[in-house]
């Protein structure tokens, strides 16, 4: 399969992977066990996990182990997005250059 799809559905899969966090932390609003299973965030965060699940078990048919692992990292860059800018989190420069950091790796890797 072609490389570049392969790197597209990468990205696919750790974005489906950051909103399933996203939404597992919004499950967990409320302290209640109760309150955590009754809420769609909780269903909304393990339907946005499965899925980024079924993407990786299809990369990894075509792509090997050791670099389809590193380059979930990018989930990373997501959810630091989607905290500093849904969750209103502050992102600060040593985080950022963290993040600087895995791209680049995952740029060496996938390339």
């Amino acid at each position: 399969m072609n490389k570049i799809v392969l790197v597209s559905f990468i990205i696919i899969m750790t974005i489906l992977g950051s909103f399933g966090g996203f939404f597992l932390k919004k499950s967990t609003a409320s302290a209640s066990v109760y309150s955590i299973l009754n809420s769609k965030f909780l269903y909304l965060g393990i339907f946005f996990y499965l899925f980024g699940a079924v993407f990786n078990i299809y990369v990894l048919k075509f792509m090997p182990y050791s670099v389809v692992l590193p380059m979930t990292s990018i989930t990373y860059v997501w959810s630091m997005a989607l905290s500093k800018f849904i969750l209103n989190e502050k992102v600060s420069y040593i985080k950022l250059i963290g993040l600087a950091c895995i791209i680049l790796g995952a740029f060496f890797i996938g390339s």
